[in-house]
């Protein structure tokens, strides 16, 4: 928004006085809101890690109780697997993958600490698994991650693409606050799925809808427009949009068209704002 002002008279000069300050609140408020954008972006990625860890945890320990090797090992070094029981049949299985108490340099670049506990009913390729994943003291670049997340693999659909609902109720603790976050969401393997020794072209699209409470205290709620791009083999969402809506703004998220970047585009009232994500 322009706030050019010219001191024509007096009365230009009061008039322009009160357009900057109405361009001001627009912009603060704005600002008030774009916080909402920031903070649903930083929990979308803190339990997109808490789900990739997951799925890497629970394929490592199928190979492990197989004695094979399915696909390359995507945990870090300094990471412990657990599973009990021990076997290729018994159900449920507990499988921890603990990154220590200091923090741990994945290959991502991500730093962890913590563990991250999944109770599985079968194994995260099988029809009808359901993974409950719990974060223990988990921290992603000195995030706290809390809460419980829940993965049910739907089996195949027309498209023959493998499909999962994950669910989510849990909070992300960050430098500036805390942000409550839950999620109801559709993930439909789209890509990867028959390259089981390569995990990083595995490619998911993301539908569904979320709700929260950003660090300031605001309520909102996010419904995905267009199904939004995961890769594993990048940090952050590459592409989709979403609407967010806090108080009574409505805003988009746009984060591009597929390029493996921190960016996205945030529009409030016609403005675009371009945000990082953690």
């Amino acid at each position: 928004m322009k706030k050019n002002i010219f001191l024509f008279s007096l009365l230009v000069v009061f008039a322009g006085m009160v357009i900057l300050s109405s361009c001001r609140k627009d912009e603060e408020q704005d600002k008030n809101n774009y916080r909402s954008a920031i903070d649903n972006a930083t929990a979308e990625n803190m339990f997109d890690d808490v789900f990739r860890q997951a799925t890497d945890g629970v394929n490592a320990a199928q190979d492990s109780v197989e004695g094979t090797r399915s696909q390359e090992n995507m945990l870090s070094s300094c990471a412990t697997l657990t599973i009990t029981p021990f076997d290729l049949v018994t159900f449920p299985k507990t499988v921890v993958v603990d990154f220590g108490t200091t923090n741990c340099l994945g290959s991502d670049g991500r730093y962890r600490r913590g563990s991250v506990e999944m109770s599985c009913t079968g194994w995260y390729r099988d029809s009808g698994t359901v993974i409950t994943v719990t974060p223990h003291n988990y921290y992603v670049n000195d995030n706290y991650v809390q809460g419980v997340k829940t993965l049910t693999n739907n089996g195949h659909n027309t498209s023959s693409n493998l499909t999962y609902t994950l669910v989510v109720n849990g909070t992300v603790t960050t430098s500036e606050g805390t942000i409550s976050w839950s999620s109801t969401r559709y993930n439909e393997w789209i890509e990867g799925e028959s390259t089981v020794l390569n995990p990083y072209d595995d490619v998911y699209l993301i539908t569904g809808s979320a709700s929260g409470v950003n660090v300031e205290g605001d309520d909102f709620d996010v419904v995905i427009n267009t199904p939004l791009r995961v890769q594993v083999g990048c940090r952050w969402i590459t592409a989709g949009t979403l609407t967010l809506t806090s108080g009574t703004f409505s805003m988009t998220v746009n984060y591009g068209s597929g390029a493996c970047d921190a960016t996205a585009v945030v529009t409030i009232n016609g403005n675009d704002y371009t945000i990082s994500m953690v």
